[in-house]
Order: structure tokens, then sequence, then C-alpha cells
């Protein structure tokens, strides 16, 4: 049963002309809805910087997107750390004839007070240990410590 009309595709071609439109019109929406995705982010802190013997050093406290604080030197600006440590055992590098001395201690009783600090053990220089300040940082969990030692030593461990 033919009429005599020719059949007409316009509805089809109208279908295949909208699609990409409304996919992009849908694409638009959803990054305008998704909105800024709260995914953690590194913190990093400087807790001392200086130089010795004409090179750069930076101690920072970083605390990484799984909540894991570390703390570490950086030398001459760069990117990867020279040493460090996301435990409790204390760091040193040594330039010439000065160590710098860091670390993390875990929570201590009245840290933060002007008088909290930390005996650090040494080896290998005139003195056995250095008492060191401890430092608190706002955005990061932990204590933290920085000093300069004359002498090539070994920081090995805590006093009591």
């Amino acid at each position: 049963m033919a009429s005599g009309k020719p059949s007409s595709n316009l509805g089809c071609v109208l279908a295949i002309l909208a699609l990409p439109v409304v996919v992009f019109i849908g694409l638009v929406i959803g990054l305008m809805l998704r909105g800024d995705d709260d995914e953690p982010t590194e913190e990093s802190v400087t807790l001392e910087e200086g130089e010795i013997d004409g090179i750069e050093w930076e101690v920072a406290a970083v605390e990484d997107v799984d909540g894991e604080v570390c703390v570490f030197l950086y030398e001459d600006g760069a990117e990867d750390p020279l040493n460090g440590t996301c435990d409790f055992q204390p760091q040193d590098v040594t330039y010439v004839e000065q160590t710098v001395v860091f670390g993390q201690t875990d929570a201590v009783s009245g840290a933060g007070d002007p008088e909290s600090s930390v005996t650090v053990s040494l080896d290998g220089g005139d003195a056995s240990s250095v008492d060191v300040d401890l430092e608190s940082i706002e955005d990061i969990d932990g204590y933290f410590y920085v000093t300069v030692v004359d002498g090539d030593v070994d920081a090995v461990g805590y006093l009591d």
C-alpha cells in the first residue's frame, strides 16, 4: 500500500544531529556539578634552612596524601630529599666540619612549651649528646627538631 508520498527520515536525521549536542551539554553540566574534589594533598612546612660551606639546605616536615608524617633534608633547592625519615630515628647530614641533626618524635610531655626539648645521642664528635628544642606545627601532627652541631657526628638515638 504505497501512498504517493515519499518516506521521510527526518526524525532519524534530527536524532543523529542532536545526539552530539546533548552529550556535550551533559558533560558540561556534569563538570559543573562535580565541582572541586576534596582530594587529600601533601602538606610541607619548612622547619629550618641554612647554608654550610656554600651549600644551602632546608629541613621540612611533610605529611603525604596518606597521612604519613616524615621529615626531610633538601640540598640546594632540589625536589628530591637528600636524607630523611618517616619514623622516630634521628637523622644527620655532615657538611665539612658541621652536621645538621634533625628528626621527629612522638608525643612528648610538655611538647610545645618553651622548655620542651629532646636529647639526641651523638657518636664521633666532641659532644656525646645535644639538647634540641622541639617544634610543633599547626597543620602537621608531631614534634620536630633541627640543630647544627660542630664536627662530623652520627645521630644514633635518644637519651632518656
